[in-house]
C-alpha cells in the first residue's frame, strides 16, 4: 500500500487533532455562543472545509467541564460557506468527508489557561472518514483538514504592520483515555486504481502526553511513576484493485503497542509493538513473493527447475503474532515470526526490521512451498533430468537439488528482502547463492570423473544446451 499503513496512521492522528482542537477551543467558548451555528463558524474558520453540526452541549462549570457533540460532519469546502446555514444547498457528490455522530469528552479548564490540554476522556462512536489520493499525490481528507484558503490580497490596501515574533511558549498535552468506537475508513488511490477500507475499527488510547520545551532547553522528564502509554486496536482491512475488482488483501488485524511516557516525537526508541494477524486473512500477489518467483526463474535455465506454480498468494491459516520493538528508529523483529498461509510457509527472522518514515525494511526470510507446490517441482525436476543421462541427473541431484528441499521435503529457499516494503528487491541469500555455487563446483567435478570414467556426464551437459 503506497503506503497503507501510513496512510491510515495519518487520518487517526488528523481525527484526534481535530478533536483535540475543538478542547482547546472551549476556554473561548465562555463568552460566546456555543450553538451548532457558532461551532460551524469556528470549524470553516480554522479548517478547509464545510461544516454540519446536529447538536452541541458544552458544560463549563463542572469538574471536570464537558462537551458533547453530536451530528459533527466535515465535507469539501464550496461556495455554501459563505450562506447563512438555514440558506445552504444541499452538498453535491461527497467523495471526501469526515464525520463523528457522537463525541463526547472530559476537559481540564485551569488547564487551558496554562496551555495545557488534559482530557479525562474522549469517545468517538461510528466516526466514518472518506479520502481520495489523487495521481498528484494530494490526500483530499489532509486537505480539508488543513487551512482554508487565504483571501485574494487588496492591491489597493497598505502593507500591515511588521509584528515582532512571538516569543515560544512551552506546550503540553495529555489524554487518559480516548476510544474511537465502530469507525470505519476508506481510502480511493487513483494512481494505482485501488480501494482500501478499514471497517470494524475500534482504538483504544491510554495516557497519551506531549510536551515542548523552549529553544535550548532539555525537555521536562517524565513525572515520577508515570504510566507508560498504550495503544490498543482491531480492525478489518481489505483492498480492491479498481481496474478489474479482484481482492488484494482481506486481513483481520489485532494491535497493541506501548509507548514510554511523555512522548516528545514520534515513533520514540523503547516502543514496543505487538501485531496479531487473524487466521483465515488473505494476501493477493505478496511483492516479496512476485520479485522471488522472478529470481526462481533463472533455475529453470540452470538446473530445469519450472516453478510456474509458485505460490504469490495465501490465505492465513493460524493466528500470526508479531512482536517488534522501535530501537534507533527502526521496527525490529524480536523474534522468528511464522506466516503459515495454505500455499506455504514464509518465515521472517529475528532482526528483520521496517522503517516506518520512508517504508524501507530488510526482512531476512525463509521461504518453502507447500506439498503440492513442492512435489510438483520436484517432479518436474526429475523428469527433466532422466533426459540428461545416467550420471548427470544423479549428479545435479546429489549436489543441488538436496539444497533446494529441506527434510520434510519442501522446497525451501532463502531470501532477503530489501529498498520499499511495496516494491520490493529480492535477493536469495548470499549463503543459499554460495552454497547453489558449490554444489555447481561439485557437478563439474564430479562429471569430470564420470566422464574420464567413461560415463555419459559430459553428453549430459551438451544434450542440456543442444536440445
Amino acid at each position: 500500500m503506497k503506503k497503507h499503513r501510513r496512510k491510515i496512521l495519518a487520518a487517526l492522528v488528523l481525527l484526534v487533532l481535530l478533536v483535540v482542537g475543538l478542547g482547546f477551543g472551549a476556554r473561548s467558548w465562555v463568552t460566546r455562543e456555543t450553538t451548532p451555528a457558532a461551532l460551524v463558524r469556528q470549524l470553516e474558520k480554522a479548517l478547509n472545509c464545510r461544516a454540519e453540526i446536529t447538536g452541541a452541549k458544552v458544560t463549563l462549570f463542572s469538574s471536570p467541564a464537558t462537551l458533547e457533540v453530536t451530528g459533527l460532519r466535515l465535507l469539501p469546502r464550496d461556495a455554501e460557506v459563505d450562506k447563512p446555514l438555514k440558506d445552504r444547498l444541499p452538498p453535491k457528490k461527497i467523495e471526501t468527508l469526515l464525520v463523528i455522530p457522537s463525541l463526547t469528552a472530559d476537559l481540564n479548564l485551569p488547564a487551558l489557561l496554562k496551555r495545557e490540554v488534559r482530557v479525562g476522556s474522549l469517545v468517538l462512536t461510528g466516526v466514518e472518514a472518506a479520502t481520495v489520493r489523487k495521481k498528484s499525490g494530494e490526500n483530499t481528507l489532509a486537505t480539508l483538514l488543513g487551512s482554508p484558503p487565504a483571501p485574494p490580497p487588496d492591491p489597493n490596501a497598505p502593507p500591515p504592520p511588521a509584528k515582532p515574533p512571538e516569543p515560544d511558549k512551552p506546550f503540553a498535552a495529555a489524554l487518559t483515555l480516548a476510544k474511537l468506537q465502530s469507525a470505519a475508513l476508506s481510502v480511493r488511490n487513483e494512481k494505482k486504481k485501488q480501494l482500501i477500507r478499514i471497517t470494524d475499527l475500534n482504538l483504544s488510547l491510554t495516557n497519551l502526553s506531549y510536551a515542548t520545551a523552549l529553544p535550548g532547553t532539555p525537555p521536562a522528564p517524565p513525572a515520577p511513576g508515570a504510566a507508560p502509554s498504550t495503544v490498543e486496536s482491531s480492525l478489518h482491512l481489505t483492498s480492491t484493485d479498481l481496474k478489474d475488482q479482484r481482492q488484494q488483501m482481506d486481513i483481520l488485524i489485532a494491535v497493541r503497542s506501548t509507548l514510554p511516557p511523555l512522548q516528545q516525537t514520534a515513533p520514540a526508541d523503547g516502543t514496543t509493538l505487538d501485531l496479531e494477524f487473524k487466521a483465515g486473512s488473505y494476501l493477493d500477489r505478496i511483492p516479496t513473493l512476485e520479485k522471488l518467483a522472478i529470481k526462481l526463474g533463472k533455475l529453470k535455465d540452470q538446473i530445469g527447475l519450472d516453478l510456474t506454480s509458485f505460490p504469490v498468494s495465501g490465505r492465513l491459516e493460524r493466528d500470526t503474532a508479531v512482536k517488534a520493538r522501535m530501537i534507533g528508529g527502526l521496527l525490529r523483529f524480536e523474534e522468528d515470526t511464522n506466516f503459515n498461509f495454505d500455499t506455504c510457509r514464509i518465515k521472517i527472522k529475528a532482526g528483520s526490521w521496517f522503517n516506518p518514515a520512508d517504508q524501507s525494511h530488510q526482512f531476512d526470510g525463509i521461504f518453502a512451498a507447500n506439498e503440492k507446490v513442492s512435489t510438483e517441482a520436484i517432479a518436474g525436476v526429475e523428469n527433466w533430468l532422466k533426459t540428461k543421462g545416467e550420471s548427470f541427473g544423479p549428479i545435479i541431484r546429489s549436489t543441488i537439488l538436496k539444497k533446494l528441499v529441506n527434510e520434510k521435503g519442501l522446497l525451501t529457499l532463502p531470501f532477503t528482502s530489501t529498498e520499499d516494503i511495496g516494491r520490493p528487491e529480492v535477493n536469495l541469500s548470499a549463503s543459499f547463492e554460495k552454497a547453489m555455487a558449490n554444489g555447481l563446483k561439485d557437478a563439474g567435478t564430479e562429471l569430470l570423473k564420470d566422464t574420464l570414467n567413461g560415463g555419459d556426464g559430459l553428453q549430459g551437459v551438451l544434450d542440456t544446451f543442444t536440445k
